[in-house]
């Protein structure tokens, strides 16, 4: 991304993101036991070590959904999740993508919601903005 600041062309060094919902359940899925809050706080923090930002959008959020697996009369199931977004590099999108396959592994999911949202790109006040 270039911009100019009086007069002088400048690449930012922040390149644009791509950007994902990811929705993880509150409870797990085999159980039903309610994950603790230390354990999204701890996930989240790793987040953005990973991938260097990572926003809350919501926090036991209300969902229902189908189990084809399950009969007809047990359907809709209804649960909790905590909604995130996380904006990655386009070279990174696989990265995330089996690191959100790691977290249903370890909040006990089956799968996880994960939606590519479209693309973000950082506006910069100039006397902030990067130079590369």
């Amino acid at each position: 991304m270039l911009f100019q600041v009086r007069g002088v062309w400048y690449a930012s060094m922040m390149a644009d993101v791509v950007v994902f919902n990811i929705l993880i359940p509150c409870t797990e899925n085999a159980t039903g036991i309610v994950h603790p809050p230390a354990k999204f706080d701890a996930w989240l923090l790793e987040t953005v070590e990973r991938f260097g930002g990572a926003t809350v959008i919501g926090l036991a959020l209300r969902g229902l959904w189908f189990d084809s697996g399950l009969p007809r009369e047990a359907n809709p199931i209804e649960d909790h999740s905590n909604w995130y977004k996380v904006g990655v590099q386009p070279h990174r999108i696989d990265e995330l993508r089996q690191y959100v396959e790691e977290t249903a592994r370890s909040f006990g999911q089956k799968c996880l919601y994960f939606e590519r949202a479209g693309e973000a790109e950082f506006v910069w006040d100039p006397a902030y903005a990067p130079v590369a």
